[in-house]
């Protein structure tokens, strides 16, 4: 599991309208080495990374970057990030308090908001996202289920990693086996999505996705 306080996340935006796929990839590779290359000159750690790229409905592209440090991310002042990557404005943020971080990013990669879905005429597999904290506190927002994904060319790599990214291990078991496994860990993100039947506004399916901590308890501790 990825521990938050190693993470940053970046998000590069081009000044212009920039619709080129092939040399979105280009302008970030030209950025991860001239990063790489400071962080070495002021004697901070490298990092690995995952690089995502998404479409905007404009055509545009911008790449949401994340950084993995092998101990708490170091400071790094906004314009020299900005420096670095020479395309445009960049945002950077904190995943401190971000328990599950693709849980957490998912929505903003694949789907589009209810708002820009109507505005495209695209009102299909309309689906409501609940999501609940560690404290309890609710959100609900409403997403075109895999909207944004039509923006993506044929074929489109939509991610790349550096080679020290280590895959998840995924398997399959009964809800009560997985809680046996779990025991006595914290809560710290839940999700639950409800597909709707476009036509007749019906609830098709529900689906709840939990992330438990096997560094905290129940208790808080």
């Amino acid at each position: 599991m990825i521990d938050p306080v190693k993470c940053r996340w970046l998000t590069l935006t081009y000044a212009e309208n920039m619709r080129d796929p092939k040399r979105l990839y280009s302008d970030y590779k030209q950025f991860n080495a001239r990063l790489r290359y400071w962080l070495k000159e002021n004697n901070m750690p490298d990092y690995q990374y995952i690089a995502v790229a998404e479409p905007q409905r404009r055509g545009a592209w911008h790449l949401h970057c994340f950084l993995i440090f092998p101990c708490n991310a170091p400071f790094i002042h906004y314009d020299i990030i900005r420096q670095k990557w020479k395309q445009g404005a960049i945002k950077i943020k904190a995943l401190d308090n971000i328990d599950n971080v693709g849980a957490y990013l998912t929505p903003y990669l694949t789907d589009v908001s209810l708002a820009d879905g109507i505005h495209d005429g695209n009102i299909k597999n309309v689906r409501e996202i609940t999501e609940t904290d560690e404290d309890g506190n609710k959100t609900s927002k409403a997403y075109i289920k895999g909207g944004r994904l039509k923006y993506y060319p044929a074929g489109f790599r939509l991610y790349r990693v550096s080679r020290g990214v280590q895959r998840p291990v995924v398997y399959e078991c009964s809800e009560s086996e997985a809680m046996q496994n779990i025991g006595n860990t914290r809560l710290t993100f839940e999700k639950t999505i409800k597909i709707i039947n476009e036509e007749n506004g019906e609830t098709i399916n529900i689906i709840n996705y939990r992330q438990y901590n096997r560094l905290r308890q129940a208790d808080g501790k």
